[in-house]
C-alpha cells in the first residue's frame, strides 16, 4: 500500500523525498481510521475446526493438484541470458512486443523463446514469422495458461540467466543491456530495473504511472532482506538460471506469480535493483491479472489458498529457511493477499479458509516469536485468537 502512495506522489511531484513524506503521511492516515473502525469493531470469533473447514473447501472448489516437473536442460556458456514470452492472443500487440526484444541495444548473447500457448485470434501466425531467426525458439503447445507457457519456456532455457515478458509488455531498447551489465559484472543473482505502469482504456494508454523504488526500504526490510521491499512480478528482472532449477510456476491456478517472492526471493544471496525504467506494463480492463482481482465471487479465487499450500510444500523440500522474513511473508500473504481475493464469496466459504489459513499460521509459527510490523503484529493476534472480523480489517489495511 505505502508505494502505491509512493509511486503515485513522486509522478506528481518528481521529488523522492517530498514523495516518501506524503507516502508516509498517507499511510498514517490509513492507520488512524483503521484504529477507528477497530474501536467500533464488532468482535466475532469462529470456532469451525480446520478438519471441518478443509472439509467444506474439498466440497466447494477442490485443488486443482497442479505441479510441474522441471526439465533443466545444460546451461550453454555462450548464451548470458534466456528472455521467455508467453503468448496467448495479443494480435495487436505481439509483433510489437518481440521487435522491442530483438532490437535490443546490446552485447549481450540471448535467445528469445517465444511459446504460443494456443492463440485462436492470429498470434501464432505472427510468432511463426520470427522462427528462422538465429536466436529465436518457437514452441507450439495446446492452452495450458500463462504458468504452463512459462515453465515449457524455462525447460528449453539454455542461458546462464533467465528472464520473462508478458506478450502484451513492451520491452525499453536497453533493458536487456541494464539488467545484465549490472548481473555479469558483479555475479548477481536477481537484477530488478523499474517499470511505467501504463493504464489503458478503449485501446489508449490514459495514464503513465512511473513506478521506481526510493532508496529508502518503505516497508522496513534490512539485515539482508532488503530484497523483501520489492515487488515479487516475474517479469523487470534477471535471475540466475540455477534458481529455478527446483522451482516452476503452478499450472492452472490463478496467482501463480507468487513464487517469485516466496520460492525465488529467499534463495537470493546478491540482489541489485537499477532504479532506471526499461520496462512498459499494460494495466487495462482486458488484462488478465486485473480480472483476477476484481473477480472475488469467481470459485477460483480459492486457488489463492491452494497456491499457497503448493508454495509451502516445496519452500518446505527445498529446505529453505524458516526464519523471521518467511514467517513475516507468511503473515502477509494470509492477510494482505488471502483475505481480499475473496471477500465477496459467500460467508461460510469466507469462514472456512480463514480457520485454513490460522492452520497454517499455527503450524509454521516460531516458538519463540519474531519482531514484526505494527499491521502484521495486529493480523497474528487475530488469527491466534480467532478473531474474524478484526483479521478482516487487518487484511484490508496493510
Amino acid at each position: 500500500m505505502i508505494y502505491g502512495f509512493y509511486f503515485r506522489f513522486f509522478k506528481a511531484t518528481h521529488n523522492k523525498t517530498l514523495s516518501i513524506i506524503l507516502s508516509r503521511l498517507a499511510r498514517l492516515v490509513y492507520l488512524v481510521l483503521f484504529q477507528v473502525k477497530r474501536i467500533l469493531l464488532r468482535h466475532r470469533k469462529v470456532t469451525l475446526s480446520v478438519q471441518e473447514a478443509r472439509a467444506r473447501i474439498d466440497a466447494f472448489y477442490p485443488d486443482p493438484h497442479g505441479r510441474a516437473a522441471a526439465q533443466n536442460p545444460p546451461i550453454d556458456e555462450t548464451i548470458d541470458l534466456s528472455i521467455v514470452v508467453p503468448v496467448y492472443n495479443y494480435a495487436n500487440l505481439i509483433e510489437k512486443n518481440i521487435e522491442s526484444l530483438l532490437n535490443q541495444k546490446t552485447s549481450v548473447h540471448y535467445e528469445l523463446i517465444l511459446v504460443d500457448d494456443g492463440s485462436t485470434d492470429g498470434s501464432r501466425d505472427i510468432v511463426l514469422r520470427y522462427q528462422d531467426q538465429p536466436n529465436v525458439k518457437v514452441i507450439l503447445q495446446e492452452n495450458q495458461g500463462i504458468a504452463g507457457a512459462r515453465n515449457t519456456g524455462v525447460n528449453h532455457a539454455s542461458g546462464r540467466y533467465l528472464m520473462f515478458v508478458d506478450c502484451d509488455d513492451e520491452a525499453g531498447e536497453d533493458l536487456v543491456e541494464t539488467l545484465m551489465s549490472k548481473a555479469l559484472a558483479e555475479d548477481c543473482d536477481i537484477v530488478m530495473c523499474a517499470h511505467n505502469l501504463c493504464k489503458e482504456h478503449g485501446g489508449e494508454v490514459y495514464q503513465i504511472i512511473p513506478n521506481i523504488y526510493p532508496k529508502k526500504n518503505l516497508l522496513g526490510y534490512k539485515n539482508g532482506d532488503e530484497i523483501m521491499n520489492y515487488a515479487g512480478l516475474p517479469w523487470c528482472k534477471v535471475y540466475k538460471r540455477e534458481l529455478w532449477d527446483q522451482v516452476r510456476f503452478l499450472p492452472g491456478y490463478w496467482y501463480e506469480d507468487s513464487i517469485i517472492q516466496f520460492l525465488l526471493f529467499p534463495q537470493c544471496r546478491h540482489f541489485e535493483y537499477i532504479p532506471k525504467v526499461c520496462y512498459n506494463y499494460r494495466w487495462y480492463e482486458q488484462n488478465f491479472s486485473h480480472t483476477q482481482g476484481d473477480n472475488s465471487t469467481d470459485k477460483k479465487t480459492i486457488d489463492r489458498y491452494w497456491v499457497l499450500l503448493g508454495m509451502l510444500e516445496k519452500y518446505e523440500e527445498m529446505g529453505l529457511p524458516k526464519d523471521g522474513m518467511f514467517y513475516a511473508l507468511l503473515l502477509k500473504h494470509l492477510s494482505a493477499y488471502y483475505y481480499p481475493t475473496f471477500a465477496r464469496m459467500d460467508g461460510e466459504i469466507v469462514e472456512a479458509l480463514y480457520v485454513l489459513g490460522c492452520g497454517l499460521l499455527k503450524q509454521y509459527r516460531p516458538e519463540d516469536g519474531c519482531k514484526l510490523p505494527y499491521m502484521l503484529r495486529v493480523t497474528e493476534k487475530a488469527m491466534l485468537s480467532g478473531d474474524i472480523e478484526l483479521w478482516k480489517l487487518a487484511s484490508k489495511y496493510q
